[in-house]
């Protein structure tokens, strides 16, 4: 039986037909450009519903009843458009996320492919990125150890370091703090609002004896709170409470570092007893090395006992957090106010209080500031030795670019091949950089000078990592940007062609030389900085300190511990050991001190001058004093301008001997002796006369003042004293000091004979540490943009080839080939020469306060910069320039 003819279409509907099929054609020429989920269910659903409609319409149906009985069946169809639509898409998501993922692992797998064919480039780039990050990340470490985080405590961006100045003046620039007395931590921490919490605590050195041979170890005395402060739980064991201190129990912690070095990480130290000077204590817990103090006063803390803060007598330092949004300023103001009203804090008017972060009291920080720039400098350089990198593989590349442009690749699909290939790059430079930066920290904490000691706790972690990482990636995007823009000059049809590539090569030389001149540029800063750094530590170095200290020795014993309980029977001690010192051979002269040079001593008060009025009570500053009997000034060579040394050391006799920076500054023009002068504190003091004049002398080491203002009186009995030994031959005369002392009371440690030449030397140690590391980053930077020279300078000269071979055949002569090369090279380095100096001109204003003996605009200084650079650029001229002279204008031309 035949199929009914389905009825015909209004003319509406026929109507409606072309602008169908025009819809449908429109939806296929958009599917070209990329699925439409949308425009695909819409169809398919239509699709459906015709056919549907149709089948029902040869039934017999009429149209509109076969739409109906369509729509009864199909039921929803937004409920149904939507979930296909949900299916689609993730189906859509998932094809894109596989194609990307296929396309990044193929550009990387043609990238390693790449990288290993030229595995002389790849090394070139892997090890310039790994040295600039390198010390990158070594130098970011230390700055972060020490400045940025010192003290690994929970918010720690809020911490703040808080001690107290004299309101008026200083020595020298020399930073001297003042504990402030424990009421006035009490008033601060019960008034201040700017302050989360205030810890206090106290630090000393005290003689530890228990099984073992006695040591002097590092002590501080801290609050039960101050581990919760810390964030820190102990290892072993437990932490003070509060009932420790209101009981007065001698108890004690002590650090994982003693722990582990004394005890050997023993648990069974737990409940042992250790002595500390003359009290016994119970060890009661083990803290971690993170529960580290700020350096203040001490680097480093070995045990730790109770801090009773209602104990009156003690000065303690502080530590504290402040509340979010609180500026140091505003607290140090808000804490001057409350100590002017503190219960005992009479004297709080002498006083300012300072509040720093913990990063602001670490010493040397200038010094690190100075190396990260330095650092920095450097990872700049070797980027730009990359970049060179890039542009002669662009170059070498750029028939390969334009073929697969002319087959079809898109200029996005070209760069991001070269995006990725310089990903790798940077990735390979970064994983050798981190490890170059491991073994970089370690050998800087391993040579650090013992003045450096705060370097120890550098190490390499997360930050310093991710630091890397960042540097990495930041590198690699701006290599992948230059390759990029310069692959989508070299993908255009006329790249093909011959000849095309000269009007190229003179833009890529271009952007070569102005990335030499920018090397040469950053070298010459950096070479003006070390230089003025070298020049300024051999000046420290040659400079006469104005005494004797080849041959000098000083004994410091340690006499907390000894069996003689007053000052009195300790000093009676101390002469009874310098006369046997004395009566030893070859030695020529001793002498006891309050101090063993370099050190330094101070009292605080105003100086007046005898016909000066009384300075006020709030005025008082650190006046340079040094406790000597008669025959330091000839033990230790300070010569004698006028006067004499003191006749009569006792209180009494109030007589004192001044250098001659103090005679020009308040006695100018005229003789000093017989003048008074007293150092009046709260408004009292008594008068010294002046007796004798002594030449300057850097006593407290190389990097201070010899014609600050000194004053030499008779030693108070209350300093632990120091023996100054006068040995020419010290052979036999150390071992035998050492024996004499312990022979003296056998509660004494072992004592330390320090050798006072050395230790002058050492003061400048943190400066020659500095020195030699500027200079090695200056080395390093100067060798990477010699080979960058050399690079721009080699790949002219084979550029030039065939010109270079025209002009050998018309007859130029070898001196005028190396002349031309050689004058292109130096003009480069003499370019990058004059900006680096205006730029150092600018830089070492920075670290004038690092020099000593030259200034930042030393001309000597800037010319020894000026001709390495220049010599350098020799250097890295004289191959390529060979190579030009050699050249055969034959084969040359043949070549063409």
């Amino acid at each position: 039986m035949r199929r009914p003819a389905p009825p015909a279409r209004d003319p509406q509907d026929r109507a409606s037909a072309p602008n169908a099929r025009a819809a449908a054609m429109v939806r296929r020429y958009l599917r070209f450009w990329g699925p439409r989920a949308d425009a695909d269910v819409d169809d398919e659903l239509q699709f459906h519903l015709d056919m549907r409609v149709q089948d029902h319409m040869a039934r017999g149906l009429s149209e509109t009843e076969a739409r109906d009985a369509v729509r009864r069946r199909l039921g929803d169809l937004g409920a149904v458009r939507a979930a296909c639509l949900t299916i689609n898409t993730r189906r859509n998501r998932r094809m894109a996320r596989a194609q990307t993922l296929d396309a990044f692992l193929q550009d990387v797998r043609f990238g390693v492919r790449s990288m290993l064919r030229q595995k002389g480039w790849t090394a070139v780039g892997v090890l310039t990125l790994a040295l600039g990050i390198g010390a990158n990340t070594a130098m970011f470490s230390v700055v972060n150890g020490m400045l940025l985080h010192p003290l690994d405590y929970p918010h720690a961006g809020r911490l703040a370091v808080v001690y107290q100045k004299p309101a008026t003046g200083d020595v020298s620039g020399v930073s001297v703090y003042v504990l402030p007395p424990t009421p006035v931590l009490r008033a601060w921490r019960a008034g201040s609002h700017d302050f989360e919490d205030l810890e206090g605590f106290s630090t000393a050195d005290a003689i530890l004896r228990d099984r073992g041979n006695p040591m002097t170890a590092h002590t501080a005395a801290v609050e039960p709170g101050f581990a919760a402060f810390t964030g820190q739980r102990p290892l072993r064991g437990r932490y003070f409470t509060r009932a420790d201190v209101e009981s007065k129990a001698e108890v004690a912690v002590l650090s994982e570092g003693l722990w582990r070095s004394r005890y050997g990480g023993a648990d069974s130290v737990l409940g042992a007893p250790v002595t500390l000077g003359r009290t016994t204590y119970t060890i009661i817990g083990i803290m971690p090395e993170a529960f580290q103090l700020p350096a203040l006063l001490q680097d480093r803390t070995d045990v730790f006992t109770p801090l009773d803060v209602n104990d009156d007598r003690i000065g303690v330092s502080i530590v504290g957090r402040l509340r979010p949004g609180v500026t140091t300023a505003a607290a140090a103001r808000e804490l001057d106010t409350l100590a002017a009203h503190a219960p005992g804090g009479a004297n709080a008017s002498d006083y300012r209080t300072t509040v720093v972060s913990p990063g602001k009291i670490v010493r040397y920080g200038d010094s690190l500031l100075l190396l990260s720039g330095a650092v920095a400098l450097v990872l700049i350089i070797a980027c730009a030795n990359v970049a060179h990198l890039l542009l002669a593989r662009g170059s070498s590349r750029q028939h390969e670019l334009a073929i697969r442009a002319a087959i079809g690749a898109g200029r996005w699909r070209i760069a991001r091949q070269i995006l990725t290939e310089s990903l790798l790059l940077a990735a390979a430079g970064c994983v050798l950089g981190v490890a170059a930066g491991w073994a970089g920290l370690r050998a800087l904490v391993a040579l650090r000078p013992s003045s450096l000691s705060q370097l120890a706790v550098a190490h390499l972690e997360g930050r310093a990592v991710l630091v890397a990482v960042v540097l990495a990636v930041a590198t690699g995007l701006a290599f992948g940007v230059i390759g990029a823009l310069q692959s989508a000059r070299l993908m255009s049809p006329e790249s093909l062609r011959l000849g095309a590539s000269a009007a190229q090569g003179a833009s890529r030389a271009r952007s070569r030389s102005i990335l030499v001149v920018t090397e040469m540029a950053l070298c010459t800063t950096l070479l003006v900085a070390a230089t003025l750094l070298i020049r300024s530590v051999a000046h420290l170095q040659l400079t006469d300190p104005g005494f004797e200290p080849a041959g000098l020795y000083a004994v410091s014993p340690d006499l907390s511990a000894t069996n003689d309980t007053t000052p009195a029977l300790r000093w009676s001690l101390v002469d009874r050991l310098a006369e046997r010192v004395r009566a030893l051979p070859g030695v020529s002269g001793v002498t006891v001190a309050t101090n063993a040079p370099p050190g330094s001593e101070f009292s605080i008060g105003a100086l007046q001058v005898e016909g000066q009025p009384t300075p006020p009570k709030n005025v008082s500053s650190f006046i340079n004093t040094y406790g000597v009997r008669p025959e330091f000034f000839s033990v230790v060579g300070i010569r004698f301008v006028e006067g004499a040394a003191f006749t009569d050391t006792t209180v009494a006799g109030a007589q004192v001997v001044i250098n001659e920076g103090m005679a020009r500054k308040y006695w100018p023009g005229t003789s000093a002796l017989g003048h008074k002068l007293r150092i009046v504190f709260q408004g009292d003091g008594k008068w010294l006369t002046i007796v004798g004049v002594v030449n300057d002398a850097a006593t407290g080491g190389l990097l201070t003042e010899r014609s600050d203002p000194m004053l030499y009186m008779p030693p108070a009995r209350f300093f632990n004293p120091a023996l100054l030994v006068r040995a020419p031959n010290p052979g036999a005369v150390l071992p035998a000091i050492r024996t004499i002392v312990r022979g003296m009371d056998a509660a004494i440690p072992p004592v330390k004979v320090d050798n006072v030449a050395e230790s002058m030397r050492n003061t400048v140690g943190g400066r020659r540490f500095t020195m030699l590391l500027l200079a090695s980053f200056t080395a390093l930077a100067l060798l990477l943009a010699a080979v960058g020279l050399y690079g721009v300078m080699a790949y002219g000269v084979a550029q030039r080839t065939r010109e270079l071979g025209v002009r050998i055949a018309l007859g130029a002569t070898a001196g005028n080939i190396a002349r031309s090369v050689l004058g292109r090279g130096v003009a480069l380095a003499a370019g990058g020469m004059v900006l680096g100096l205006v730029g150092a001109h600018w830089a070492t204003r920075l670290m004038a306060g690092m020099l000593s003996g030259v200034s930042a605009d030393d001309p000597t200084s800037l010319m020894v910069a000026a001709a390495v650079l220049l010599a350098t650029a020799v250097v890295a001229c004289l191959v390529p320039m060979r190579r030009a002279v050699r050249v055969d204008p034959i084969i040359a031309m043949k070549s063409e």
